[in-house]
């Protein structure tokens, strides 16, 4: 899902931040990397059995920005894996599809608390 932002004058490095925190605070493993035109952040999700990501990814400028996540791609991969693996794929399977169900349900908090996060920051509201 992606969704943009225009004329807010947000301070994006210190949304970063704030998304980084967020997530830290709940033991997730979180990298960030800079890139030429915004920031990606690697939010990574463990259990037992299998691991998934969340990926955000920020573009852009302070007054024209958009924000893309992908929850659901590796978990997809991993399940593909397990139904190639035949009859020993099953608990795999199983493991995968908790973790996309947490994934997915990672990605709908992430929407539903973004503009919570942006509001503090815009300079032009």
């Amino acid at each position: 899902m992606d969704k943009q932002w225009k004329n807010l004058g947000v301070d994006l490095p210190q949304l970063v931040k704030s998304i980084e925190t967020t997530y830290a605070r709940r033991n997730l493993k979180v990298k960030t990397t800079a890139l030429s035109d915004g920031y990606s952040i690697h939010v990574v999700l463990t259990t037992l059995r299998a691991n998934g990501a969340m990926d955000i990814t920020i573009r852009g400028t302070p007054n024209d920005f958009s924000i893309e996540t992908d929850a659901t791609g590796r978990a997809d991969q991993s399940v593909k894996i397990g139904l190639l693996s035949g009859p020993f794929g099953g608990p795999f399977i199983l493991g995968s599809e908790k973790v996309r169900e947490q994934l997915q349900k990672l990605e709908q908090e992430f929407w539903s608390e973004i503009e919570e996060k942006i509001a503090p920051l815009a300079t032009r509201k």
